[in-house]
C-alpha cells in the first residue's frame, strides 16, 4: 500500500510539473516581450520592410519565434529531470532544504541542456527569454513543494493521516524501525506496540513500546488495537515462531511489511518483485531500472548523434591524416566485453602501425601496468600522428558510434578484453554488470598513472554510488582531463 501509494502520488506530481512548465514558458515570455521587444502599438517586420503589425500579431509573431521549438523540449524535460533526482519519490517526506536542493540541480540541468541545444540546433531563442523561464519554472516548483510539505506537517501536527504501525520483533531491527518512525513523524507512522517471543510475555515495555502479546496472540491484539500496518522485523530464526502472526494478518487483510533479516549483504540492495503471483526478494548489486536508467539511455544515443554531426568535418579530416601518414586501415577494430559480458566490436581511430597485435609478444617484458593490462608510456608501435591522437584523446571519438548503437555509454567503465577479463578476480567481474563507457572515475582521478587495482576499485564505486547527477559531475570533469593531456599515454 505505501509503495502505491508513493507512486500515485509521484505520477500525480510528475503530471502537476509538467503543467507548470507549460505555464512557465509563456509567462515568461509574456515579461520578455513587455521589457524587451515591445515597441509601441505596431512593428516593422524585417523580412516586409514596410509592413506594420498591432500589437497582438506582433505577439503571435515573436511567440513563434522564440517559444514553439523551446516548448517542445522543455515540457518534457523538466519533468523527467525532476524525477530523475527524484523529486517525485516520497512526498512529504524530505525536509525543506533537500526539496530546495534537487529542485535547484534538476533546474539547473535542464538550463545547459536547452541553451546547448538552442546553440546547436540554431534557434533563434533569447538567453534572457532562457534563463527567465528556468528561474520562473524553478519558482513555481519549488512553491508547490513548499506547499506540499506545508499541508503534510500541519496534518501531522494535529495528528491526522497518522497510521498505526504494530512492529512484531523485538531485535535491532525493531529498534532501528522504531526509532525512525518516532524521530520522522513527518513520515505519518506512530508505533503503537510490539508482538513479542513468547520467552518476554511477562515483559511490559519492549524497546520504549507496551507489549501487547506473544506471537500465537496477535489475532487478538489486532481486534483490539486497529492497527494500518503490521512490520516484521524478526531474524531468520525467529521467523518460523512469527508465521502465526503473518497468518492473523493476512486473514484480517492489515497490510505486512517484511523487513529482511535473513542475508548479510555488503553491496547488493534488497527489493521486492512479483513474478506470475509468486513473491521474489531481489538483491541486486546494480542501479534497479528506472526513470534515470531511460534518460541515460536516451541521452547517450541523442547526444552521441549530435556530437557526430558536429565533430563530422574533424573525423574526415583526421581519417585522411592517418590514410596519408602510414600503411593500414583508418579504423582499429577490435572485440571488446560489453554489458553482462557480452562481446562487441569497438572502433577507435589507428594509432598504431598496421601489425601492432603481432608485435605486442616481443614487448610484454616492457608492460608498466601490471599482468592483467598492457600498456606502454613510450610504446614503439605508435605512430608520431598517432601519439598525437592520444594526447587529445581524438583516437577515442569512433566510440561514438558504439554509443549510438547502444553497446556502450558516454559514462562507465572501460570495456576490456576477453584475454583481460579471464585474468580478473572474482570481485572485479562485477565492473561488467553495467554498460561500458567512454569515461569515468578513473578517467579523472589519474588515467594511465593508476594501478590496475585501483582502477577496478574506482569503477566498482561509481556502479556502487551511480545518478545521473554522478554521470554529469563525471563528464564536466573529463572536459580539463582531456584538455591538459592529464595521464594520457
Amino acid at each position: 500500500m505505501f509503495k502505491e501509494r508513493a507512486y500515485i502520488g509521484g505520477r500525480i506530481s510528475l503530471f502537476v510539473d509538467a503543467g507548470i512548465t507549460v505555464l512557465s514558458l509563456p509567462l515568461a515570455f509574456y515579461l520578455w516581450f513587455l521589457l524587451y521587444q515591445y515597441n509601441g502599438p505596431e512593428i516593422m517586420l524585417p523580412m516586409s520592410g514596410t509592413r506594420l503589425l498591432p500589437l497582438y500579431r506582433q505577439f503571435n509573431y515573436r511567440f513563434l519565434e522564440h517559444v514553439a521549438q523551446l516548448w517542445m523540449v522543455s515540457i518534457p524535460l523538466v519533468p523527467l529531470l525532476l524525477e530523475a533526482y527524484g523529486l517525485h519519490e516520497g512526498i512529504g517526506f524530505r525536509r525543506s532544504r533537500e526539496v530546495v536542493w534537487i529542485v535547484a540541480r534538476a533546474h539547473l540541468v535542464a538550463l545547459l541542456v536547452l541553451a546547448a541545444v538552442t546553440v546547436i540546433l540554431k534557434w533563434r531563442t533569447s538567453r534572457i527569454l532562457l534563463v527567465g523561464f528556468v528561474g520562473i519554472n524553478f519558482v513555481l516548483v519549488l512553491l508547490k513543494e513548499m506547499i506540499i510539505l506545508e499541508y503534510v506537517r500541519a496534518a501531522r501536527e494535529r495528528g491526522q493521516h497518522f497510521r498505526d504501525v504494530i512492529i512484531v520483533g523485538v531485535g535491532e531491527i525493531a529498534r532501528k524501525m522504531i526509532r525512525r518512525m518516532q524521530d520522522r513523524r513527518r513520515w505519518g507512522f506512530r508505533p503503537v506496540g510490539c508482538v513479542v517471543p513468547p520467552h518476554m510475555r511477562d515483559e511490559t515495555l519492549v524497546n520504549g513500546l507496551p507489549n501487547l502479546g506473544v506471537y500465537d496472540e496477535t489475532p487478538q491484539v489486532l481486534k483490539e488495537h486497529h492497527p494500518d500496518l503490521v512490520v516484521f522485523a524478526v531474524n531468520k530464526r525467529a521467523i518460523a515462531e512469527a508465521e502465526p502472526a503473518i497468518y492473523a494478518c493476512e486473514t484480517q487483510g492489515i497490510d505486512i511489511w517484511m523487513i529482511p533479516d535473513f542475508f548479510d549483504t555488503s553491496v547488493a540492495k534488497v527489493s521486492f518483485d512479483d513474478f506470475q503471483r509468486l513473491p521474489v526478494m531481489a538483491f541486486r548489486t546494480v542501479p534497479e531500472y528506472s526513470w534515470q536508467v531511460i534518460i541515460k539511455d536516451v541521452f547517450d544515443r541523442a547526444a552521441a548523434a549530435i556530437v557526430l554531426g558536429v565533430i563530422s568535418p574533424l573525423l574526415v579530416l583526421t581519417a585522411i591524416l592517418i590514410k596519408a601518414s602510414s600503411k593500414g586501415a583508418v579504423l582499429f577494430k577490435q572485440v571488446r566485453q560489453g554489458y553482462r559480458g557480452k562481446p562487441f566490436m569497438l572502433y577507435k581511430f589507428r594509432t598504431m602501425v598496421s601489425n601492432a597485435e603481432q608485435l605486442k609478444a616481443e614487448l610484454d617484458v616492457l608492460n608498466e601496468m601490471d599482468e592483467v593490462v598492457f600498456k606502454i608510456e613510450r610504446d614503439p608501435r605508435i605512430t608520431p600522428l598517432g601519439r598525437l591522437l592520444r594526447k587529445w584523446s581524438i583516437d577515442e571519438l569512433p566510440q561514438l558510434f558504439n554509443v549510438l548503437k547502444g553497446e556502450m555509454s558516454f559514462v562507465g567503465p572501460r570495456p576490456m578484453l576477453h584475454t583481460e577479463i579471464e585474468k580478473f578476480k572474482y570481485w572485479q567481474r562485477r565492473k561488467l554488470s553495467v554498460k561500458p563507457g567512454l569515461t569515468c572515475l578513473w578517467q579523472i582521478k589519474g588515467r594511465s598513472n593508476l594501478r590496475f587495482e585501483e582502477w577496478m576499485k574506482l569503477d566498482l564505486e561509481y556502479i556502487d554510488n551511480w545518478s545521473l547527477a554522478l554521470d554529469f559531475r563525471i563528464l564536466l570533469n573529463t572536459i580539463p582531463v582531456v584538455l591538459t593531456a592529464k595521464g594520457a599515454k
